[in-house]
């Protein structure tokens, strides 16, 4: 009662059990790790143009990239190409200040948007350099691309 005999020797069944539950609570979890994956960042990034990528990306997630600069008279447009999410971008004035300084944030909001699914906005900006702020208002599968055009 409650041993099994195997090739002569006792073996407790209930162990077998509880090993097997083991095993099969470690591969489960293994798999959700593996499909849990997040990611919200710049993925390619020039002075002109910026791809923004989440994968998963959990509500509240952000980051601020400095890259962009603008000549006189150019737009910059950004577009969403989102399969689920929202993602609020916001192009902000970049302070001139030194390199060994960290930038301040109080800069002026040029453009911000709210954008899901294939959303755009566009808007002409004055010459200078701009960061960008993207965060996730909703958990967010997709890119966004932003782009300084004349």
């Amino acid at each position: 009662m409650g041993y099994h005999k195997i090739r002569g020797g006792y073996y407790y069944m209930r162990m077998n059990k509880i090993i097997m539950v083991i095993i099969a609570a470690v591969l489960t979890a293994a798999t959700f790790t593996a499909c849990g994956k997040t990611e919200f960042g710049v993925t390619e990034s020039t002075e002109k143009t910026m791809t923004i990528t989440a994968e998963n990306a959990d509500k509240d997630a952000m980051f601020i990239a400095d890259s962009l600069e603008a000549e006189d008279g150019d737009e910059i447009r950004i577009a969403a190409s989102l399969e689920k999410g929202l993602v609020r971008v916001e192009i902000i004035a970049d302070q001139e200040e030194s390199i060994d300084e960290l930038p301040e944030m109080d800069g002026e909001v040029i453009i911000s948007a709210d954008l899901s699914n294939n959303e755009a906005v566009s808007g002409k900006v004055p010459a200078g350099s701009y960061m960008v702020k993207a965060t996730c208002l909703e958990k967010a599968t997709g890119t966004v691309q932003i782009e300084v055009k004349d």
